[in-house]
């Protein structure tokens, strides 16, 4: 339960933050339209800031110049399947009722403890407790939906086995948790590789030469599985073993000299994903209806 309203309150915070309620008539200009139903640029805008601003956090603003106009145009399609959802719930009679909202607000309010505490979060994060309202009720909607198009599917233990023999790299959990520093210059970067060669801890140079956004953690990374960071670095943090620091990693944000602290290297084995692999099976049916929804959905789309 608490996994749940972590990760619900996650989506209340970077989508609902400064969004408030806007009167439909005074929105004007539309980003898209599905199925006859409009999406205001005024509330994309506001939501979509919101996001840019929680995502620039973390990764840092050259980063996200790069990323921005790719990021726009997957957070409007993640809207109009929103809407889709909505539509298509509808036509089933698939409701949330008041009762259902009322009961789903005191379970947040219990997690946060009592209504003070809960009533502060949404002060701090400048949302009505009408609009947190309808937020979770859109969400409840979308979950009721999913368990619908999923009530008839069935995933057999033999589908579940064969998935995990055909994927057993999936099911490996290979991580490793990293510092780098970032600098611009190759020069930099040789320089501060000869101070820790001479004993400069790591953590405190990352703190004083790094232009990560990793810099005020002295660099610090967390655990990443492949995949996660550019190939030239995946490359260099897998190479090496904890307490190793690697030569100068040329990336396209600049010059990096990586610490790997630790590396985490399990297979897990079949009785112990089991379960995970029918959800992730019974997910990708979904995915496959959404896909299909939105293929046949009439959507026009007006964003620049």
């Amino acid at each position: 339960m608490r996994v749940k309203f972590i990760g619900i309150l996650l989506v209340v915070v970077l989508i609902s933050v400064l969004s408030g309620c806007v009167n439909q008539e005074a929105k004007g200009e539309i980003v898209a339209k599905v199925n006859g139903d409009s999406i205001y640029k005024e509330d994309f805008e506001k939501d979509f800031n919101v996001y840019k601003k929680a995502v620039e956090s973390k990764v840092g603003s050259e980063i996200w110049k790069q990323l921005e106009e790719e990021a726009m145009r997957r957070f409007l399609d993640k809207l109009i399947i929103e809407q889709i959802i909505s539509q298509k719930a509808e036509e089933l009679g698939i409701k949330v009722t008041d009762e259902e909202v009322d009961e789903e607000v005191k379970n947040y309010i219990n997690y946060f403890e009592n209504e003070e505490k809960f009533k502060e979060f949404l002060k701090q994060s400048n949302i009505t407790e009408e609009y947190f309202r309808k937020e979770i009720k859109k969400e409840m909607l979308i979950s009721k939906y999913k368990e619908e198009v999923l009530k008839d599917v069935k995933i057999s233990p033999e589908e579940a086995k064969k998935y995990y023999e055909e994927n057993i790299d999936l099911f490996r959990d290979y991580r490793v948790r990293a510092r780098h520093i970032l600098v611009k210059t190759e020069d930099e970067a040789k320089e501060i590789l000869k101070q820790l060669k001479n004993g400069k801890d790591f953590a405190e140079l990352a703190k004083e030469k790094s232009i990560g956004p990793s810099a005020a953690n002295g660099g610090d990374l967390g655990y990443f599985s492949k995949g996660q960071m550019v190939p030239e670095f995946e490359k260099a943090a897998f190479s090496l073993e904890p307490g190793q620091i690697s030569d100068i990693v040329k990336t396209q944000y600049g010059y990096h000299i990586i610490k790997v602290e630790d590396k985490i290297d399990k297979v897990y084995s079949f009785d112990e994903v089991k379960d995970k692999i029918i959800q992730e099976l019974k997910n990708r049916e979904y995915d496959k209806k959404l896909k299909e929804l939105r293929e046949n959905a009439n959507v026009e789309i007006f964003l620049e």
